[in-house]
């Protein structure tokens, strides 16, 4: 039985859902901690693969080599975008990731976060080539959607959108800004775009789901309640684990 890969990028992201588990084993993936478990007749790997994009390559590549998963669903928190009406605690389901460090750099000193797209493609597929944007599937981003409003969870709003991937956390409100004028984002995580590429590259389907410890902008630590994004993005986790796969 091929199991559904859970990857988050430190283990307090996923430490909601384990407790939600019977018994999860732990288990250890080239050097990187997992846990194994069954939830009814589905085998569950949470994969702890690390922070940024380099991280998350290194780990979700080593567990599709050994495991051959059926589906990858990344979660744990990221930034929400107050321009796209989110608010810490809630929960958004990716459509696109968007790479905004792969570009090529304008033609003027003006500085920005406007890149040009590569001059090639990173990978194709399917006769369709990719350079920074990543297409997600829609039909399973909407399944998530749907099952997660069917167990009715509450406290929070739920999004759909576009999520942005960098190196760089954004900090200052004109960055932001100048992020949601350029992708209209729901979210900003580290790792998203790394983990749709290589999901792309070995064919198999793959589901973002993330809550918002913080708002994009102006870096105010006293603002993030990262608890929150935890537990409202696992309780989201689980319901589309219990209604959909």
């Amino acid at each position: 039985m091929s199991p559904i890969l859970i990857l988050a990028a430190v283990h307090a992201e996923l430490a909601p859902m384990l407790a939600r588990l019977d018994s999860p084993e732990p288990m250890n993936i080239a050097g990187r901690t997992a846990f194994t478990a069954t939830m009814g007749n589905k085998k569950l790997i949470a994969l702890v693969g690390g922070p940024g994009a380099v991280n998350t390559a290194q780990a979700l590549t080593a567990a599709i080599e050994h495991l051959s998963p059926s589906l990858i669903v990344q979660t744990g928190c990221a930034g929400g975008f107050a321009e796209a009406g989110v608010s810490v605690g809630d929960v958004a389901v990716a459509t696109e990731e968007i790479d905004i460090h792969m570009g090529l750099e304008a033609d003027t000193e003006e500085k920005s976060v406007r890149l040009a797209p590569l001059p090639f493609a990173l990978m194709e597929r399917n006769g369709k080539e990719y350079r920074h944007r990543f297409l997600l599937d829609r039909d399973l981003a909407g399944d998530a959607m749907a099952a997660i409003r069917n167990r009715g969870l509450s406290g929070f709003h739920l999004h759909k959108g576009s999520f942005v991937s960098g190196s760089t956390i954004t900090a200052t409100q004109a960055r932001a800004k100048s992020l949601f004028t350029l992708y209209c984002p729901v979210m900003e995580s580290m790792e998203g775009a790394a983990a749709a590429h290589i999901a792309l590259h070995y064919g198999i389907p793959f589901l973002e789901i993330r809550g918002a410890s913080n708002l994009v902008g102006a870096r105010n630590r006293d603002a993030w309640n990262l608890p929150l994004a935890f537990e409202n993005s696992c309780a989201c986790l689980m319901a589309v684990l219990q209604e959909t796969m």
